[in-house]
């Protein structure tokens, strides 16, 4: 008799892995927990074949999202400088402050690329000057701006 089974993987546990994917349990183990709880599944050929089209899906979507968020960088990294004029008062410190959707108006206006608050990181910025403004795109892709904060000329 098995003493082992092959079973797909449904929802997270800490001890079997990532959704998804196949591993070899005990057959008790398996037809006593994992099955009734809804965490696994009993592994056939046809429902191996699904997997490994879903998993190819996958796989062609993470792609060419990468593709695209690298074109996004290279957009972005044609900005040389991004300047933000500011009323001013003493000291040269602006009247309130530069906030990221002031950053995001001027990058979608400049290039047309639409970004989102959580992507931008900025300095507290209280004065006239030059700042470093990263960007990330993605967790491994991100990009550095200059921006330049001057005084509103009337």
């Amino acid at each position: 008799m098995k003493k082992t089974i092959n079973i797909i993987i449904k929802k997270t546990h800490s001890r079997l892995g990532p959704i998804n994917s196949q591993k070899k349990v005990a057959l008790g183990y398996a037809f006593n927990y994992l099955i009734p709880q809804k965490l696994a599944e009993v592994s056939t050929k046809g429902k191996l074949k699904h997997l490994k089209m879903l998993n190819e899906i996958k796989l062609k979507k993470d792609n060419q999202n990468y593709i695209n968020n690298l074109n996004i960088k290279e957009c972005l990294e044609q900005i040389i400088k991004i300047k933000i004029r500011k009323k001013i008062g003493q000291n040269r410190q602006i009247f309130g402050s530069i906030t990221e959707q002031d950053i995001i108006n001027k990058i979608n206006q400049i290039t047309g690329q639409l970004i989102t608050k959580r992507q931008i990181t900025i300095p507290n910025i209280k004065e006239v000057g030059i700042y470093n403004i990263k960007i990330t795109i993605e967790d491994s892709i991100y990009t550095n701006i200059e921006l330049q904060v001057l005084p509103n000329i009337i």
